[in-house]
């Protein structure tokens, strides 16, 4: 038959989980602060361009 899992286990093993994936994330983090920071992308050297309105046209029917 289906014996079920007594409530403190089920409670451990969660509690157990949350500690691993804490752990696993504090300890990937960079260990200097030297480290250059990571970027999505790199920032370009030159201003950022400018965007003019655009002009209005008139058909003339």
């Amino acid at each position: 038959m289906n014996d079920s899992l007594p409530d403190r286990v089920v409670i451990a093993v969660i509690a157990l989980t949350v500690i691993l994936v804490f752990a696993m994330a504090f300890s990937l983090k960079p260990r200097t602060n030297q480290e250059r920071p990571f970027l999505w992308r790199d920032p370009s050297p030159s201003p950022p361009a400018q965007v003019s309105a655009p002009t209005r046209r008139i058909l003339a029917i």
